[in-house]
């Protein structure tokens, strides 16, 4: 190669990095990294919790490494308590904004950018959250309950705690600490992470990816399907409004009528077991998923008018012109919704600046000779390649992380 040549091989490649630089985005690598790192400093936390809370209770006791079976038993009962309840609730909730954090610093790299926790919402999205909430409940509830059931049958038993709310006090304290904030830390997370950096495979990779992951990091075949269909509601209301606040409302109103309704059966009947017949499952399922579907499309109607706006006080053309039918024959209807989520989720704001850097790109790239033209392409071309391959190897070791210790909490629960 003569140095000519050289020379614009180099210009290229300086120039690939400083678009690449330029246009630095959240891709699944980045989020499998964050997801494991939290993963690993949770189970950090709660071994250390277990170990200081042997340690104290066998001092208080007074006893040896002979008592372990009694030093056990008082720190499970410790656990199921309201105050060690609340205490491990912070403990893992603290390490889905402990993870970013240190991503965050450790790679410069401004996660929490572009997250939707600045994007305007209005009253009619807020307002949907509520029912989208119930009628999530109320229509895999009994699929969830049905799941338990033949889990139990083969003869897991649960070895969790069980949240009881037995006074208005309790109510209050389980609404701060199991509501919110695990709505607001795991969406954070698994949504404005997650499901954020899946969409830049697909929005339909995201979804999926997303809610299995959210699933099976829950430890235990008891929330496996309710909080599988959790996620990929939470995931739906992200992707349409394009901001956290709105899916972290959905998922603070999932956790707050469950505990709110489990409050005011103990107050009648001093319990907050609710035996409900088979027959009424079968019509709350119903009932619930035909609720859900219609709250669905209601907030779906809702963020793509609020943006067909947006785009007319910002002057832009509308990326989709359609109402969102799915025309069969024309587009796979998995092609259909990956369009829709896009256009809904990236805000007018952040469609600008693309556009803008893509004008950028074009106007310097008409510029280069031909030779250097081809040594540009070729090195987007290699990044784009070396993308995939850490993008599936970040797919792989969220999966296999989560899948394992999913598997181990399984089996020990034979046991």
């Amino acid at each position: 190669m003569s140095k000519n040549s050289q020379q614009q091989a180099q210009s290229a490649k300086t120039s690939a990095k400083f678009f690449k630089k330029k246009s630095q985005s959240l891709e699944f690598y980045d989020a499998s990294a964050m997801f494991i790192t939290q993963f690993i400093l949770q189970y950090m936390l709660q071994l250390i919790m277990m170990i200081l809370g042997y340690w104290i209770i066998a001092d208080s006791m007074g006893s040896d490494i002979k008592d372990i079976d009694a030093i056990s038993e008082k720190f499970t009962l410790f656990t199921a308590s309201t105050g060690g309840v609340l205490l491990t609730v912070f403990l893992n909730e603290s390490t889905m904004l402990l993870s970013p954090l240190a991503y965050w610093k450790v790679k410069s790299f401004k996660v929490f950018k572009e997250m939707g926790l600045k994007r305007k919402v209005n009253a009619g999205q807020i307002a949907m959250t509520l029912p989208i909430a119930g009628a999530l409940l109320a229509g895999f509830m009994p699929i969830a309950s049905l799941f338990v059931y033949l889990v139990e049958m083969t003869g897991y038993n649960y070895t969790g705690a069980n949240i009881n709310v037995e006074n208005f006090p309790q109510l209050l304290l389980y609404l701060l600490f199991v509501a919110a904030l695990p709505a607001v830390c795991e969406e954070i997370l698994h949504r404005g992470i997650v499901a954020r950096a899946g969409s830049r495979l697909s929005y339909a990779k995201g979804l999926i990816l997303s809610s299995v992951i959210f699933a099976f990091m829950h430890g235990s075949p008891i929330q496996l399907v309710h909080q599988f269909f959790v996620g990929v509601v939470c995931v739906l209301v992200y992707y349409m409004s394009g901001s956290l606040w709105i899916s972290a409302l959905t998922h603070f109103f999932n956790n707050a009528i469950t505990l709110v309704c489990g409050y005011i059966i103990f107050k009648i009947k001093g319990t907050s077991d609710l035996a409900i017949p088979w027959w009424g499952m079968i019509l709350l399922c119903i009932a619930g998923l035909a609720a859900l579907t219609l709250s669905l499309w209601g907030m779906y109607k809702l963020c793509y008018a609020k943006r067909k706006k947006e785009d007319a006080e910002y002057g832009l053309d509308s990326s989709v012109q359609s109402d969102g039918a799915i025309r069969l024959g024309k587009k796979k209807p998995i092609e259909v919704f990956n369009e829709k989520m896009a256009y809904l989720f990236i805000s007018p704001e952040q469609a600008i600046k693309e556009k803008q850097l893509k004008e950028e790109i074009e106007k310097e790239i008409s510029e280069y000779s031909e030779e250097k033209k081809e040594v540009f392409y070729s090195m987007r071309k290699e990044d784009g390649v070396e993308l995939k391959k850490k993008n599936s190897r970040g797919i792989i070791f969220a999966l296999v992380a989560v899948l394992a210790i999913w598997l181990f909490n399984t089996v020990v629960g034979y046991f």
